[in-house]
């Protein structure tokens, strides 16, 4: 009888488990880490999690219950990670620096799905020391860390149990009340022993926030939340810049206003009036020896907000009828205005305009971007959009103009295993009307041992896109001084194999025995101008340490001259092969002092180049990280001559708590014979309100005073027609 009675005790507690849904209880928490509320102990707790890395499959030996609730306001969500030690370790203390605060410390992390498409989600994370992290993703895996929520978190150690509590308001999500299940995925990061482990369990070789991974969850007596339908952000910046060559100084003090207006559960309007962006971190330089342009992320706060609708246009990664990046870039921004969400639960839109100020060299220009995405079903999707950008005149429209209209297929197999799309865009302008149109197809199969893909891009001469980025399309002829377009067509090859070792290698944890891409490109008369071809080889050990080599080669038709040294000596046009090897090691990352060195060698055109690169850093935590990051390429050409260049940057940052931080950067870059000092102090006094000090000072190579500035900025984040979400 006894075992019959605990027969039926299991089978009730397994369908519970199965049955598992987070309820709704209208009672509210303090999330500061302690699970004191008598709420905690009525929930039942999801857990059994499994190994994810450096182990990838079966059951962890220290799991994490997960528990979670919400109150019609808030998503209110437990973790304990039941440890062994009581130690806490972690890297990093600064918001939504994921590498340092999060991949190299302890932390807990989930990911939300209210849709349940799996091609974009919301990410939030908090370790050890208390610091967020929260992000967008998009086409299943990227992060936009420029995106930032208003929520509470708090944590606590009891014993060697790790807590951590988040209250999330429901109002930082898009959603529908009619989507009862959302889709979760729970992760644990133990930086001490290098571990993840994930609630739902996946094929390592995929990143743990990869939406394609997540399972769903029923959420009882969801409704609308009213809460926090109105937020007002306004700013006030002081500026002043001294030219040091010119002798010119120039000084003003510029109000701004954000509004934030959730039209709906599932839309934003956004409204940004009189922007200044001088908070924003500077960007880290590079060394470009490529014969095209690159581009910059974005990191202003009014493009971040579900930039997913607007950044997913382009058809490949790097190329994209729009890049936010380029609006504002050279004239201020007047006005901005948003509307991004879910229309219905399937239907994604989103409208931008933009309005920029005149200058000395350009007319004003007005900026639009319409889309629209549609899930048609859970393996396939759809999207269409315009791009326009449009010289202005106080209110009028002039003839001056450049559109992109376009479209999108894609689709995610039922196995997650193969998932491909194909796009087609059309671009318009002015006095221009052939050769205008871009297409793109690809197909990829994808699994933890074995990934492979294929592609074909198609981009004509006159495929305009002045707020977008296509990088192969205009050629600096460095002989006569002019830039030609020319339009090409691209095939793209890729081959993956990649292994986890059993637990009882003593040595190495996984490895990366092959990866090859192979690119191949035409010009418009079909003749083939490159061939690319990379193949990479890497190991990672158990210590955490790992080592990887690199073999280039290209096949170039040379069309144009390129002059790499800059100094007026050009590489004539041609046939040419480049051929390299690299060759890397990096320590472990985890510990206070780390370093990754490499070293490169090789024919480049009608020389040689040889490369150089080191990072090492220093973490005194909580309170203080250095990094150093240098990099030297030698170029050597028997008829043109040698250039040696310096990239040399150095970060600090000083935490005197995780809301005031001190962030300096020293750059010098040989190649844009520049020296720059940015250093920035932020405070965050109150939740998502923030004041900035930022001081910038240029200088030539030979620290020639070229100019310096100083901004103060302050902003203040303010709720309007705050209201309980029930009644």
């Amino acid at each position: 009888m006894q075992k019959l009675a605990l027969f039926v005790m299991l089978l009730v507690f397994s369908l519970e488990g199965y049955s598992q849904s987070i309820r709704f209880a209208e009672t509210s928490i303090k999330a500061d880490g302690i699970l004191d509320e008598s709420i905690w102990d009525e929930i039942i707790p999801f857990n059994g999690f499994s190994n994810y890395y450096p182990i990838n499959g079966g059951k962890t030996d220290l799991d994490t219950d997960v528990k979670i609730y919400h109150d019609g306001k808030y998503l209110n969500v437990a973790f304990i990670y039941h440890d062994t030690l009581s130690r806490v370790k972690v890297n990093g203390m600064k918001r939504d620096k994921y590498v340092s605060s999060f991949h190299l410390s302890d932390c807990v992390g989930l990911i939300i799905d209210p849709y349940g498409n799996q091609n974009r989600g919301y990410f939030f994370a908090v370790n050890g020391k208390g610091t967020q992290l929260d992000a967008l993703i998009a086409n299943y895996n990227k992060q936009n860390l420029s995106w930032d929520a208003l929520w509470e978190s708090g944590q606590s150690v009891d014993g060697a149990d790790k807590i951590y509590e988040m209250k999330i308001p429901l109002s930082t999500f898009s959603y529908s009340e009619d989507v009862s299940e959302w889709s979760f995925q729970f992760y644990t990061r133990d930086s001490k022993n290098a571990v993840y482990t994930v609630w739902n369990q996946f094929e390592g070789g995929f990143f743990q926030f990869d939406t394609r991974f997540l399972k769903s969850i029923e959420i009882e007596d969801l409704v609308p939340s009213k809460s926090n339908r109105l937020l007002l952000i306004p700013a006030l910046t002081a500026n002043f810049r001294k030219d040091v060559r010119e002798n010119k100084d120039a000084s003003s003090l510029k109000p701004s206003l954000d509004v934030q207006y959730k039209v709906s559960d599932g839309l934003r309007l956004d409204l940004t009036i009189n922007p200044d962006f001088s908070q924003v971190e500077v960007d880290q330089q590079v060394t470009n020896l490529t014969r095209f342009q690159i581009v910059f992320p974005e990191k202003r706060v009014f493009f971040t907000e579900n930039s997913d609708i607007f950044t997913t246009l382009g058809a490949a990664s790097n190329i994209t009828p729009f890049n936010s990046r380029f609006i504002g870039a050279t004239q201020d921004i007047l006005m901005g205005l948003k509307l991004s969400g879910n229309v219905l639960p399937n239907t994604r839109v989103g409208l931008l305009n933009v309005q920029s100020a005149k200058n000395d060299f350009s007319r004003a220009q007005n900026y639009t971007v319409a889309t629209v995405k549609q899930q048609l079903s859970k393996i396939f999707n759809a999207k269409a959009y315009l791009v326009n950008r449009q010289a202005t005149e106080g209110y009028e429209l002039r003839n001056d103009y450049n559109r992109v209209i376009g479209t999108k297929a894609g689709y995610l197999s039922k196995n997650r295993k193969w998932s491909g799309l194909v796009a087609y865009s059309h671009s318009l302008k002015n006095n221009v009307s052939t050769d205008r149109s871009s297409f793109y197809a690809e197909n990829k199969f994808s699994t933890q041992k074995l990934s492979m893909g294929s592609s074909i891009h198609s981009v004509g001469k006159n495929y305009y896109t002045d707020i977008g980025f296509v990088p192969r399309i205009r050629h600096f002829d460095a002989l006569n001084k002019m830039t030609i377009r020319e339009g090409y067509t691209q095939f793209h090859q890729d081959f993956r194999l990649f292994y986890f070792t059993k637990k009882s290698r003593k040595y190495v944890e996984r490895y990366r025995p092959v990866l090859l891409k192979y690119d191949v490109f035409f010009d418009e008369s079909g003749r083939r101008t490159e061939s690319r071809y990379y193949y990479n080889g890497a190991v990672w050990f158990r210590n955490q340490m790992s080592i990887f080599m690199n073999l280039y080669h290209d096949d170039i038709h040379l069309k144009y001259a390129f002059d790499p040294l800059r100094n007026g000596k050009a590489i004539l046009p041609g046939d040419y092969q480049n051929s390299s090897i690299r060759l890397g090691w990096n320590s472990n990352y985890t510990k206070k002092v780390y370093w990754a060195v490499n070293i490169q060698s090789g024919s480049f055109y009608q020389g040689t180049r040889k490369r150089f690169g080191l990072t090492t850093g220093y973490r005194l935590l909580p309170f203080f990280t250095a990094e150093v990051k240098y990099e030297y390429n030698n170029l050597n050409f028997t008829d043109l001559g040698e250039n040696n260049l310096h990239l040399l940057g150095l970060t600090t940052e000083v935490f005197f708590s995780n809301k005031l931080n001190w962030t300096t950067y020293i750059q010098q870059n040989e190649q844009i014979d520049n020296f720059n000092i940015n250093s920035r102090l932020k405070w965050e006094y109150k939740p998502l309100s923030f004041a900035y000090l930022v001081f910038s000072d240029n200088y030539s190579n030979e620290l020639a005073h070229k100019n310096w500035s100083v901004s103060i900025k302050v902003n203040k984040r303010l709720y309007v027609n705050r209201v309980a979400a029930r009644h």
